[in-house]
């Protein structure tokens, strides 16, 4: 797993992406660390099936089967600043990026397939584990599970969600 994480930028897995517009990769700089990259988020649109018992809650919305979402393709944080807040700061900046794009197109969630080692860490972030039968066998159970972020669910007040990713710098 994590060479296919550490390789993503240096074999340039993101070109073929990026060239045919169907992912955005963005650099997580610190000028003030060294090195100056500190990681990367690959984003790309996708759609996410909720459960029925999901879609009852939103009775309003009957006959929508799936809804809009932008999907974590791929995140990285350098080995040399893991566990130092780094990897919150990019996940917040990304979240607040989603937030943004959720202003103008219609996507309701933020999707990750998170490192079955990494679930906490998304779960303190507001993220659930995705239960629509699609998703779960999506993942490979063994080494990440599909999760989701409610976008509108963060618009309730949370202050941070406006605040700029300031960092991040798309590439």
């Amino acid at each position: 797993m994590a060479e296919n994480v550490n390789g993503f930028l240096a074999d340039g897995r993101y070109k073929p992406g990026l060239a045919h517009g169907i992912s955005s990769t963005y650099l997580f700089i610190d000028p003030e660390k060294d090195p100056l990259l500190v990681g990367y988020a690959t984003l790309t649109f996708d759609s996410v099936r909720l459960t029925n018992t999901e879609k009852k809650e939103m009775e309003e919305l009957v006959g929508i089967a799936q809804f809009g979402a932008v999907r974590i393709q791929m995140i990285g944080i350098d080995h040399r600043h893991q566990r130092t807040h780094c990897g919150r700061e990019l996940l917040e900046a990304i979240t607040g990026l989603a937030r943004r794009i959720s202003d103008d197109v219609a996507v309701r969630f933020l999707l990750a397939d998170a490192n079955v080692r990494r679930i906490e860490f998304y779960e303190s972030a507001g993220f659930v584990l995705n239960q629509a039968k699609r998703e779960i066998e999506r993942t490979k159970r063994e080494r990440s599970v599909s999760m989701r972020l409610d976008l509108l669910e963060g618009l309730k007040g949370e202050d941070s969600a406006d605040q700029p990713a300031q960092a991040a710098v798309k590439q």
